[in-house]
């Protein structure tokens, strides 16, 4: 793992890389402990920097001389090292808020779906579960607000051993700070309602877990299709076309706002098809 602070003067304050290491480390022991399930020690060493650059290079290594080099316990640190990478990718992603909507987990899930590993299932539950820990947010909006401080930085970049990157630049840092954890608990939970809608598609992929993109009463919206109504009947062999529009049963779910106090729609899903109606051109062509 490589934590690079870019800059002109190729220098940063004492204090920030000591700050910035002590906020690493702690969502590394954060994720050691949910994805270890609290059975292993690790520990983060400091390897030589780089000439040229200011890179400060993090290797991990588990507390146990008998598993250091086995098979088992590389692949442990490697999946660790994913959750971290994805814990401060889904921070810059949401901007610091918990996850909180079906809507959330499926963007996170499009967005790690390249996860390389035999349990990505697991490794994108754990990054969320990870990532939706107070302390760990906390940790990232700090060290995110210790580059801010120090003017020689005019970015941060996080990186992992499968060159996965997650860069924060400094035009970002003061938006990406997040400072609302004192009023999380105090948050209406979502709300749910079902309605019937006339959806017009206007972008499609046929394959699973990729996003359609909707008009519905004259706003674009956009979900996930993988296990709902609509994947269904196009796995029985219906045709879809742009422009064409459904009429559906669709599960609206709905996040408070505290900027706007009010309920703003956060995700969609469709729970029962009713039908399938062509768009006037498709309806020319095939009828």
């Amino acid at each position: 793992m490589q934590i690079r602070f870019e800059g002109e003067q190729h220098q940063i304050e004492a204090n920030t890389l000591i700050n910035y290491l002590i906020h690493y480390n702690a969502i590394v022991s954060e994720a050691n402990n949910v994805y270890g399930q609290g059975d292993k020690k690790i520990t983060v060493k400091v390897n030589a920097m780089e000439k040229g650059s200011f890179v400060v290079d993090l290797s991990l290594y588990e507390e146990s001389v008998v598993s250091l080099f086995s098979k088992d316990s590389v692949e442990y640190l490697a999946a660790v090292v994913t959750v971290v990478g994805g814990v401060w990718g889904v921070y810059k992603l949401l901007k610091g808020r918990p996850v909180r909507s079906k809507e959330d987990e499926e963007t996170i899930e499009t967005v790690f779906n390249n996860v390389n590993s035999n349990n990505r299932l697991t490794i994108n539950q754990t990054i969320i579960n990870v990532y939706n820990k107070k302390t760990v947010r906390e940790a990232i909006s700090q060290a995110i607000q210790t580059a801010d401080d120090d003017e020689n930085v005019s970015g941060v970049s996080i990186s992992d051993e499968h060159n996965q990157t997650v860069r924060f630049d400094r035009s970002e840092f003061k938006e990406l700070r997040y400072t609302d954890f004192d009023i999380e608990d105090r948050l209406p939970e979502n709300i749910q309602e079902v309605v019937e809608a006339r959806l017009t598609i206007i972008s499609l992929n046929f394959e699973r877990g990729n996003r359609w993109q909707f008009m519905y009463n004259g706003f674009k919206i956009s979900m996930v299709v993988k296990d709902d109504a609509l994947m269904e009947r196009i796995d029985s062999g219906d045709r879809f076309g742009k422009g064409d529009s459904i009429r559906v049963r669709m599960l609206i779910t709905k996040q408070y706002n505290p900027a706007y106090r009010a309920y703003e729609n956060k995700s969609y899903r469709i729970v029962e098809f009713i039908e399938h109606i062509l768009s006037p051109i498709q309806g020319s062509l095939f009828g």
